[in-house]
């Protein structure tokens, strides 16, 4: 006696629509492989700064105080 799940998958497999379906998908990634864009990301504060900088923060022995100042970026050229 055959098993169920096994005669509904030979059915899927020799249906020729679902080939179709099935060759769409491995095109399809296949494609993505080949063809996505590495995404970047840039790191950013998640918090306002006025509210960074009055705060006080106590890591281990030592305090520290968040200061913002402007400065000239090192890899500016990356851009």
């Amino acid at each position: 006696m055959k098993w169920f799940g096994e005669l509904q998958i030979t059915k899927v497999l020799n249906n020729p629509a679902s080939a179709c379906f099935f060759s769409f998908l491995i095109g399809f990634g296949i494609m993505i492989l080949m063809f996505h864009r590495p995404t970047f990301s840039q790191k950013t504060l998640s918090l306002p700064l006025d509210k960074v900088e009055s705060q006080v923060i106590a890591h281990g022995n030592k305090c520290y105080k968040y200061r913002a100042e402007d400065s000239k970026c090192e890899n500016a050229d990356k851009e």
